[in-house]
Parts: C-alpha cells; sequence; structure tokens
C-alpha cells in the first residue's frame, strides 16, 4: 500500500501536528505501508501532483482540515482515490477555523474524518451531525524519547523543576504558571519554572519576555531540538500543560511515556489523558494549581509512584504500533470501498 501524507507545516517552531505525521510514517512504514510526506509549506499543489503522479497512492491523509484539507481533496480527485482528514485542535477549538467554509466542505466530501479522542468526536458532531457516520477515532500513539545524563540544561541539582512545553502563542497560556507561581517561589527559593518552545505569536512572546523579566525563578529556553526533549522531560520534577485547549497533547504524552509526573489543566484534552491523582493531577483555576504544586512538591515518593502509574498507562494504552495497525485497517477498508 502507499499513502500520501499532507501535513500542514515542515519547519519552525516544532508543533504537535509535526510529531504527528513523522511518528504516523515511521510506524504506517513498519507496517509495511510506502509513505509520502507531503507539506503544505513547502510544495505547491503543482509540485504535489507531480510528485504524486510518479509516486501512485492508494489514498491521501490530510492532517489538518482548514490548512490541509483542499488541498488533500484536490489530490485525492486529481488521482481518483479516497482521502481521509485528521482533525486537530485547532481545527476543533479555534472557532474561527472550525466554522470557517473550507473545514465544513472538506469534512463533508471526506470518506472518513479522524479524531483522537471520543470527547473530540462527540464536540465535532455536535457541531457538523451530518459527517456522524463517517467519523473514526484513533489514539495518537507515543514514542518513549531518549533520556541521557549528557544534559541537565544549567538547572542547579537542588532545584524544584516544573517544566512547560509549549510554543509561544496564546492558546499555550504560558503566562498563567509564570504569575500563579510567584508567590510560592518568593518564599521557595527551590522552585523553577523552565519554558521551553519556540516563537510562534511575536506579540504574544514580547509579553511573555516582559513577565520573565520580573520573575527570576522562570527561565525560557526557546526552542529545544525535539531529540533533546527527553533530557528536558527527564530533568524535570513535574511537566505542566496550562492550555486553554488542547486535543491529546503529544508533550503530556512523552512526559508519561518516560515516567513523568504531570499536573494539567482541565480541559477535555487533558482529561482524554490524566487520571486524576492515579496517573497525574489535573487543577482547576489558580489557587487550586499552587495548593496541587506544593503538595506534589513535599511527596516525593508519590511523585515517583505517579510517574510509574503513568508510563504504565502509557504503554497499555498509546502504542504506536498499535496506532499504525488502526490506520492500515482503516486505509484498506476505503480503499476496497
Amino acid at each position: 500500500m502507499r499513502c500520501a501524507l499532507i501535513s500542514p507545516y515542515s519547519s519552525g517552531p516544532m508543533r504537535g501536528n509535526i510529531i504527528t505525521v513523522q511518528r504516523i510514517a515511521r510506524f504506517l512504514g513498519s507496517a509495511g505501508v510506502a509513505t509520502n510526506i507531503l507539506p503544505v509549506d513547502r510544495y505547491s499543489l503543482h509540485e504535489m501532483k507531480l510528485q504524486l503522479a510518479e509516486f501512485k497512492p492508494d489514498l491521501i491523509h490530510g492532517f489538518h482540515a482548514h490548512y490541509c484539507g483542499l488541498t488533500t481533496r484536490e489530490l485525492a480527485e486529481f488521482l481518483h482515490v479516497p482521502y481521509v482528514i485528521t482533525i486537530t485542535g485547532s481545527d476543533l477549538h479555534d472557532s474561527h477555523l472550525r466554522h470557517h467554509p473550507t473545514t465544513a466542505r472538506v469534512m463533508e466530501t471526506a470518506q472518513s474524518v479522524i479524531c483522537f479522542h471520543n470527547s473530540d468526536a462527540k464536540k465535532l458532531t455536535g457541531f457538523f451531525p451530518n459527517i456522524l457516520d463517517k467519523v473514526t477515532v484513533v489514539p495518537q500513539g507515543v514514542e518513549v524519547l531518549p533520556v541521557s545524563e549528557d544534559d541537565r540544561f544549567g538547572i542547579p541539582g537542588d532545584s524544584f523543576v516544573l517544566l512547560l512545553p509549549a510554543a509561544l502563542r496564546p492558546v499555550k497560556c504560558v503566562e498563567f504558571p509564570i504569575q500563579a507561581l510567584s508567590q510560592l517561589a518568593d518564599s521557595d527559593k527551590t522552585v523553577q519554572l523552565i519554558i521551553a518552545g519556540g516563537v510562534i505569536d511575536e506579540n504574544y512572546a514580547r509579553f511573555i519576555r516582559t513577565l520573565l523579566d520580573k520573575a527570576p525563578f522562570a527561565r525560557w529556553l526557546g526552542e529545544v531540538p525535539h531529540e533533546q526533549m527527553g533530557n528536558l522531560y527527564g530533568r524535570a520534577d513535574l511537566v505542566l500543560n496550562c492550555s486553554r485547549s488542547e486535543s491529546m497533547p503529544n508533550s503530556l504524552m512523552e512526559a508519561m511515556a518516560i515516567g513523568r509526573p504531570v499536573l494539567a489543566a482541565d480541559i477535555p484534552g487533558n482529561r482524554s489523558l490524566v487520571q486524576q491523582g492515579k496517573n497525574g493531577w489535573i487543577y482547576d483555576g489558580e489557587s487550586d494549581f499552587r495548593k496541587l504544586v506544593m503538595e506534589i512538591q513535599e511527596d516525593a515518593p508519590l511523585r515517583e509512584q505517579t510517574g510509574r502509574n503513568a508510563e504504565e498507562y502509557m504503554k497499555k494504552h498509546f502504542s504506536p504500533q498499535d496506532e499504525a495497525i488502526r490506520y492500515l485497517s482503516l486505509y484498506r477498508s476505503l480503499i476496497q470501498a
């Protein structure tokens, strides 16, 4: 089988879409599927048609209804093959993208519309009930990142490190932990907030830099190469997700997969991964966040056990091999139909 994967990004700050597409391509390859990744920020539609006329895919898979949908559909029509669309977090949670005519048009003509979680599928079909019979849930897989002692990122050994892996854009709410931890950090100099991610929104990045100038306990590392993120997760005592919206965030999954405890905002995408008090914690508001941070900081055995639970949960439910098998089964059914 041959499959073309149409992705929204190939360069710039690391995003969940890039990680997802690359992982799926690797594990589909291990399952015997030949893949060709074509990012819309690198190739024109004409260039894609030339490549795919030679590659001859059996199916086209687009990873973002708004940014990749029309390109995916046009390529499928050009090649007379079926196409599927994966709904991303911004497709679902950004009302401007969700209600854009392109998004609806693409979903209505796709052979299958893929969501990462049942909660996403329920929300999507609430907005678009006419696609109910074509929505498929395929949970994301997660790869275990390598961890070594080579790079500790200049963090003092006695620090209690809270890591926020997030690109600088408003939906990630990077300001939240800076503001919420300020009082705690004043009384406990071991508390350190580390932020890792590139700049997507320049205006928002300037706002965050202004906050960091007044927060000596917090440091922004900028873009950290993905192959080094395992080391950074490994140095963290607690990994955060403070986003306003997510659809099964890769950063939480990667942290949990190497046994790190996590503390995440109370939103559906995070609740799809974190079981309160078992494999991590969910917070509701600033006072709850601080309370949980203090409790978690004071109980190292609890952090260790929760991290182990998280690792086991990822292994059991989010295998990238199983993810590839689910996609392969879906692709076969659509091609045969």
